[in-house]
């Protein structure tokens, strides 16, 4: 028995800090011509900001990162890329000289303009030996305005799936041919990320029964989920105190690089409103490229608790905010087709920075320290 629970105690001091819960979504789910790829990203750090591509860049890109970091972002391309932490393995990355993955993303994003483009350079940059992330491998998502894939890798062995409709969940555990057999994780981070993937799963099959397709407000809804059956550790779901930030990247079929749209959780996503950034997004708020935007979600979360309801007076700014910035997205495409480009970004942007002022106001994030 003394034995048992010996292994059940390192078992659980095994999990892993990283607890991501991500998930692509296609055209033929959301039914309005774009793909998404959302991820929910957990870690200690809690100093979380937006990134955008600096002036003059190949390619613009807007971002969600912590301390300088992009962990998830999409492109004027329209390549959205994400990443996630694999399993406790073989062949574990872990020289810490070398770039953590984020870096790795960052190189993807500033390189390259389709799914398939960034499969070849993540290849490539395994294969040179510069990458790290500790005792485990990692897991990439990769969408663009046609097709996804899920790239599970070590520092010796990647395994890549492709995807074109309906929609792929990742959590923590590898699930690629090939990759289980390196997997050296416990079975209660294996119990754990498969938990977590399931209610995605579930949640989008959910959706689409109730709404017959999947839109980025039934995304926010299931991003913040925080429950799971009892017994299952730690109970709290695909969001919970770890959880410290969201994105939802929603690439346009047509105008990639104008209505293409992140739309950020900066910081625990229960405890902060999303907010819209356009991908043709010139500047960003002061608190929301500084952490004091991420800073008061987690103020807010130790005070009330990560599970407390979210406040009515939040609910409906956001639900009134999402309709807004969706008439906006319309009126930009009319003027798209007419020819009328900078009308379009201007109008984006407009209403963009109009909804981020409100957030900011409500949320208050100016009283919290750097």
């Amino acid at each position: 028995m003394k034995k048992f629970v010996l292994l059940l105690v390192l078992s659980v001091l095994a999990m892993p800090v990283f607890a991501c819960t991500s998930w692509m979504v296609f055209k033929d789910f959301t039914k309005n011509n774009t793909n998404i790829l959302h991820k929910n990203r957990d870690s200690k750090e809690r100093r979380v900001a937006a990134y955008i591509s600096p002036a003059g860049a190949k390619r613009k890109w807007v971002a969600i990162g912590t301390i300088g970091l992009t962990n998830s972002g999409v492109n004027s391309s329209g390549l959205a890329g994400a990443m996630n932490s694999g399993e406790k393995t073989l062949d574990a990355p872990n020289p810490k000289d070398k770039k953590p993955t984020p870096a790795l993303l960052l190189v993807i994003l500033n390189s390259c303009d389709t799914a398939a483009q960034a499969v070849k350079k993540l290849e490539e940059l395994v294969k040179a030996g510069d990458y790290y992330h500790n005792n485990s491998g990692s897991t990439f998502f990769f969408l663009d305005t046609k097709e996804g894939y899920i790239c599970e890798f070590t520092t010796k062995h990647m395994s890549v799936q492709r995807y074109d409709s309906t929609f792929a969940v990742r959590a923590n555990i590898w699930q690629n041919p090939g990759m289980i057999a390196r997997a050296r994780g416990s079975y209660k981070s294996y119990l754990h990320s498969s938990a977590r993937a399931y209610i995605a799963l579930s949640g989008l099959n959910q959706i689409m029964d109730k709404y017959g397709k999947i839109t980025v407000p039934a995304i926010s809804e299931l991003s913040r989920h925080c429950k799971l059956p009892s017994g299952v550790y730690p109970e709290r779901s695909v969001c919970g105190k770890s959880t410290n930030s969201g994105s939802t990247m929603e690439i346009d079929i047509k105008y990639p690089d104008v209505l293409s749209t992140l739309y950020a959780y900066i910081g625990n996503p229960r405890n902060t409103v999303c907010v819209p950034i356009p991908i043709c997004t010139e500047k960003v708020l002061p608190s929301m490229a500084s952490y004091s935007w991420s800073l008061a979600s987690f103020k807010r979360g130790d005070k009330v608790g990560y599970t407390a309801p979210i406040p009515a007076e939040w609910q409906k700014f956001e639900a009134d905010a999402m309709k807004k910035y969706a008439a906006a997205k319309v009126q930009a495409r009319k003027l798209l087709d007419s020819g009328k480009r900078a009308e379009a970004i201007k109008l984006l942007n407009t209403t963009a920075y109009e909804i981020w002022t409100q957030a900011e106001a409500l949320l208050k994030p100016a009283a919290v320290a750097k």
